[in-house]
């Protein structure tokens, strides 16, 4: 090995999540927008399915599937990033404009175009009683204010799923940004110590007594979002510590099979695949060869359930492949039509107007 990719290899193998943390030192864009795909494939399988074709998620790891498994990421992504941008600058309210405004420009546009374009195409009443119908307006305004409405009159009535499933991640999100804004005001970053003694209770009450945290308990497939929010939040308080490589990747995925606990087990596969992800992002080939000019994932994410209503409700015999490969090329369209136009220009307005106050 010559001495030039022996230093290569070593610096890899000894960076630092601070460092990856840096900007341009990852690729977190390319694994959102991998994550985001996924639930697209995930949500196949039940508004398109053909049996006997199942998730090869569930039919690995059968406690969970790759929709799911890809919030999880996002949580956990969305932990680290906005946890290190908040330590990092410690203004609660400033924190909280900035997300509001990387939510809910491109949320406020997705439901513009389900309510006055996708409903009138795909709804079975009348134009006419389909706009002076109540519901029609309050799928639009519940849903803008993250109080979810799953139908629009006459939409996709064919079909049990709702208009846009996705929508159901957004207010647990804003939960755990809130929670952190509040933490972060009472000093709580000031004292490591306490700081990951608060996010390692939230990730044992995720998983040992969810019936705790009565915002995210509603349902098995939210209770465990504050835990890989929590573990995020965890890891970017101790980014000077833990060190990103392949030895401890392999090593977690080791002692992930060595434990027999079906929950402990769990936990250190989410553990496992998230430390995983990190390096897969830190890897100099990712960054510098995959790297994309944009940050279609939001868009994809909440565009991609009523892409995919539609595409089955116009080939409703197609089946599930043909409804994932059209719905992630049209998804990634609009999402990066919706990241230049939309989200782009309103994450520079929320940091200029919050830039130095």
């Amino acid at each position: 090995m010559s001495s030039q990719n022996s230093s290569n290899f070593r610096s890899v193998q000894e960076t630092k999540l601070s460092e990856i943390l840096h900007r341009g030192r990852n690729n977190f864009d390319l694994l959102r927008l991998g994550a985001a795909f996924a639930v697209i494939i995930g949500h196949a399988y039940a508004i398109a399915p053909q049996p006997p074709l199942q998730d090869p998620v569930s039919r690995v790891l059968h406690f969970d599937y790759s929709g799911s498994l890809a919030v999880k990421f996002f949580f956990f992504l969305s932990g680290l990033l906005v946890t290190d941008s908040i330590i990092r600058r410690p203004a609660p309210l400033q924190f909280l404009i900035r997300r509001a405004f990387r939510i809910f420009p491109g949320l406020l546009a997705c439901l513009l175009i389900s309510v006055l374009v996708i409903g009138p195409v795909f709804t079975n009443l009348p134009i006419g009683d389909y706009f002076s119908h109540r519901d029609t307006w309050s799928y639009l305004l519940n849903n803008s204010v993250l109080h979810p409405k799953w139908t629009l009159p006459g939409v996709f009535s064919m079909n049990e799923q709702s208009v846009n499933g996705s929508l159901w991640t957004l207010p647990y999100e804003c939960y755990c940004y809130l929670y952190l804004a509040i933490f972060c005001s009472l000093g709580g970053f000031s004292f490591r110590f306490a700081a990951n003694a608060i996010c390692t209770a939230v990730i044992a009450l995720s998983f040992l007594a969810p019936e705790c945290e009565p915002r995210f308990a509603q349902s098995t497939q939210s209770f465990l979002l504050p835990a890989c929010f929590a573990l995020g939040a965890l890891f970017a308080n101790n980014k000077q510590l833990i060190r990103i490589d392949l030895q401890h990747a392999a090593l977690l995925w080791i002692f992930m099979w060595l434990v027999r606990n079906p929950m402990a087990h769990q936990c250190l596969f989410y553990i496992a695949v998230f430390y995983t992800a990190i390096y897969i992002a830190s890897l100099d080939f990712v960054i510098n060869r995959i790297k994309l000019p944009f940050d279609a994932s939001y868009g994809v994410y909440v565009y991609g359930f009523v892409i995919q209503q539609s595409v089955h409700a116009t080939w409703p015999s197609a089946g599930v492949y043909f409804n994932q490969s059209l719905s992630l090329a049209l998804a990634l369209l609009i999402g990066i039509v919706s990241w230049y136009l939309i989200e782009k220009p309103s994450i520079t307005f929320g940091t200029r107007i919050t830039r130095g106050n």
